[in-house]
């Protein structure tokens, strides 16, 4: 080895024992200490085969692992001293006054990732997405990074993530602002990564001067061992070099450019449903629920529920915050909000004296701010009424010449509905004088009918009347009619009208009980059930009279036979 180089070589390493014992290498602390010392371990010879090198090769690799490991501790030393304290080794002191003024020019300039997340409501999905790449490309320099574009649904969210140049952040903030109807939320961050940005530089220059000097030494290498560590350290350092320079871009591209990551929600989907309630009937109170139901991904806000009343309909009351308003003669309802994708329910209660006509009532929603399918805002109602009237008749189903008869007349209102001007009508047959009448009914000599009429018969409601009338005739089969009738259709007029038929009896037979044509289902059950009644009493009576004589007899004659047999 040259004697020029070995002075060179001592002088280097003289600097740096010099910055082991103040202390001051770059990475300060035992690992970093240790994993520069491996590779001088590596290099050094073990056991009895060191004594077999000769002693120049034994001092060349010594002295370029040396080099190596002060190299690239005094660059790093060098790069973070201030210019008097770097140590006076000739090509090493300039490199680091030109590194320690590149780092006090970098520190001035704060580096600051920018970032926004902003929600917005848009009509129409398809277009808003148009419109935004539209506004990037008249941007130098921005562009769309990502598009999540969902369908138009009004539970689904699109993304679109924009990139624009950090100084035109606020500026492309306000117009994706002004894309939507309505502003969502916004959400704006930035992070100062300044002193990450600098000490990525500056690990980054280190590594760089350290890969100089291992070139360095690299081309005065002698043997191939020496060139062998040489080289391994060089793709260390190299790898380190290519991850920093790779961290260092990223920030450089979060720094520069500002990332918006824009959410579109599509407009709400506001809805009204109720049903006719059920059980109603007229002079009753009944109630009248509401749904509300927000389909969307965003609150409604200053939600208003109208509920138009019917006419005849008198308000009772209404769910909080429901308050009646006398002048439109409706319900309505104030909101501060309803939560995206949730409902809720209202309801008024009302008593309904109307004159018959079917009652309809229409209920409407709005909200501040764009909402979809508007004709899904309305909801109506409808309440029909009707009648259905009965009747029913009881009396006897024969009776002899001359005796009164009486009849009981049951009729109902089974509808919701009032029944106005009902007639209820009895028509006589030849043969028998109408006598009296309760419960309002009067004679008509001309039509031969007893007529009861009533202004109204409540719904679900029911009256009975009474008539009496004499047979005139001995013989015969008398038709009597019942009909009930108002002013109005009958939902079922099957059991509008009844029939009922009398036999009329002789006086000689009038004690005696006929059962024929004119008698009614009822007698004919009930005569059935006499006479099975008669039958159970007279088989009871058998049993209980002539058992014991049975036993007595079989006992006898069973006696009579077993004597016989034992004589024979």
């Amino acid at each position: 080895m040259p004697t020029g180089f070995r002075v060179f070589v001592a002088a280097l390493m003289v600097g740096v024992l010099g910055l082991a014992a103040c202390g001051e290498f770059p990475f300060g602390g035992e690992s970093e200490e240790r994993s520069m010392a491996a590779p001088a371990m590596a290099m050094a010879p073990e056991g009895p085969a060191a004594m077999a090198v000769p002693e120049s090769d034994r001092m060349s690799r010594e002295t370029a692992t040396a080099m190596g490991m002060a190299a690239e501790r005094a660059v790093v030393r060098v790069a973070e001293a201030p210019a008097a304290a770097a140590p006076t080794v000739g090509k090493v002191q300039v490199e680091s006054e030109s590194q320690e003024s590149s780092v006090q020019a970098s520190a001035t300039v704060r580096r600051v990732i920018r970032d926004a997340t902003i929600g917005i409501v848009v009509g129409d999905i398809a277009e808003a997405v148009r419109r935004l790449q539209a506004l990037v490309d008249g941007i130098p320099g921005a562009f769309v990074a990502s598009a999540d574009v969902r369908d138009d649904d009004p539970r689904s969210i699109s993304t679109v993530t924009l990139r624009a140049p950090v100084e035109r952040f606020d500026e492309v903030r306000g117009l994706v602002r002004e894309q939507g109807s309505e502003l969502v939320f916004e959400d704006v961050g930035g992070r100062d990564v300044t002193a990450e940005f600098t000490d990525l530089e500056a690990r980054l220059r280190t590594a760089e001067a350290t890969e100089r000097q291992l070139l360095d030494i690299l081309a005065t290498a002698q043997t191939v061992s020496d060139t062998l560590e040489v080289q391994r350290e060089l793709l260390e350092v190299r790898s380190r070099i290519e991850v920093l320079q790779g961290q260092l871009n990223l920030l450089a591209n979060q720094t520069d450019l500002a990332t918006i990551t824009v959410r579109l929600h599509p407009a709400p989907d506001l809805r009204i449903e109720r049903l006719s309630p059920e059980g109603y009937v007229m002079h009753g109170s009944t109630e009248m629920p509401i749904t509300i139901a927000n389909h969307g991904t965003v609150d409604l806000r200053d939600v208003v529920v109208r509920d138009q009343l019917a006419p005849g309909m008198v308000f009772e009351w209404a769910s909080s915050p429901g308050v009646y308003e006398a002048a439109t003669h409706s319900v309505v309802w104030e909101i501060d909000r309803v939560g995206a994708n949730t409902s809720q329910d209202v309801w008024s209660r009302v008593r309904l004296e109307g004159d018959g006509s079917p009652m309809q009532v229409t209920a409407t929603i709005s909200a501040s701010g764009v909402v979809r399918e508007p004709d899904e805002d309305r909801a109506e109602a409808t309440l029909p009424f009707f009648v259905d009237l009965s009747v029913f008749k009881e009396g006897e189903a024969s009776a002899p010449v001359g005796r009164d008869v009486s009849y009981y007349i049951n009729f109902h209102n089974r509808g919701n509905g009032d029944a106005r001007e009902v007639r209820l009508t009895e028509r006589l047959p030849e043969g028998m004088t109408f006598v009296r009448a309760e419960g309002g009914g009067r004679y008509d000599e001309g039509s031969r009918t007893v007529v009861w009429e009533f202004p109204r018969m409540a719904p679900d409601s029911g009256q009975g009347v009474f008539y009496e009338a004499r047979v005139e005739r001995s013989e015969g089969r008398f038709q009597t009619e019942t009909a009930i009738e108002f002013a109005g259709e009958d939902r079922a007029e099957v059991d509008n009208r009844v029939v009922t038929f009398l036999t009329a009896l002789p006086e000689d037979v009038a004690d005696r009980e006929v059962f024929g044509p004119g008698s009614t289902a009822r007698d004919a059950v009930g005569l059935l059930l006499d006479v099975l009644r008669f039958l159970a009493n007279a088989a009871i009576v058998v049993v209980i009279v002539a058992g014991p004589f049975a036993v007595v007899g079989g006992s006898i004659w069973w006696g009579i036979r077993t004597i016989k047999r034992r004589r024979g």
